[in-house]
């Protein structure tokens, strides 16, 4: 085990305050033993971070260099270690995107070797619960666009995640159980069985089918008729 190194070895009295400054906000954000690096990454790469709200169907995004520097943005409302992930996702693409430029896939081989190598740092220190870092280096073997289409991982980030641990998810419904998800309260589904990444499920008065998240919050739910 190691911990992380610092990135510079000498900094300016005005750099040293821009650090202080970003780590003061990303310590709300990230594990603490995280917080310098991630700090010195966005000095390194002079990436200009935003926190957004919460946005249905990503956690961050990445834009390169449109005359504003190299912009990431990330979702507020996320636990600490996903939060990490994610940095370290649109990280990788702004490395790769220096390294390739527009001639790579979004989330192809170039990006996944991106992605591993800035990870490779955090993985190596004692940053992660046994188990957490355990599946994120199954992730790692071959990442995914995103850490939501691995359920194994979002069932263990669930357990260091304050907000979700006592929410119940898709996924520990028993078969036939009818429920409601927090955006579409009034739309009553039944659960069918679980699939790799979605639940199939049914309207129980039309019987049409369709696919549901395994980890989307469940609302309500009722014993069917």
């Amino acid at each position: 085990m190691q911990n992380l190194a610092p990135l510079f070895l000498s900094l300016s009295p005005l750099q040293e305050a821009h650090k202080k400054q970003l780590m003061g906000i990303l310590q709300n954000y990230l594990p603490a033993m995280a917080v310098e690096r991630c700090a010195e990454l966005i000095m390194h790469h002079k990436l200009h971070l935003h926190i957004e709200v919460a946005r249905k169907g990503r956690y961050g995004d990445y834009a390169p260099h449109s005359g504003h520097g190299n912009r990431i943005s990330i979702n507020y409302n996320l636990s600490p270690f996903e939060f990490l992930l994610t940095f370290v996702h649109e990280l990788a693409h702004h490395t790769a995107y220096v390294k390739y430029g527009r001639s790579h896939e979004p989330h192809g081989a170039k990006w996944k070797e991106e992605f591993v190598s800035n990870m490779k740092p955090f993985l190596a220190a004692e940053l992660f619960p046994y188990d957490l870092k355990a599946a994120l280096q199954k992730h790692m073997l071959n990442p995914k666009f995103s850490h939501a289409a691995d359920i194994a991982l979002l069932k263990v980030l669930k357990k260091y995640d304050a907000q979700k641990q006592h929410q119940l998810h898709v996924n520990e419904l028993e078969n036939g159980t009818l429920f409601t998800i927090p955006s579409h309260p009034e739309v009553w589904m039944k659960k069918l069985k679980n699939l790799r990444t979605y639940a199939l499920c049914e309207d129980p008065l039309t019987k049409a089918q369709y696919k549901v998240h395994l980890m989307a919050q469940v609302k309500e739910t009722k014993l069917a008729s």
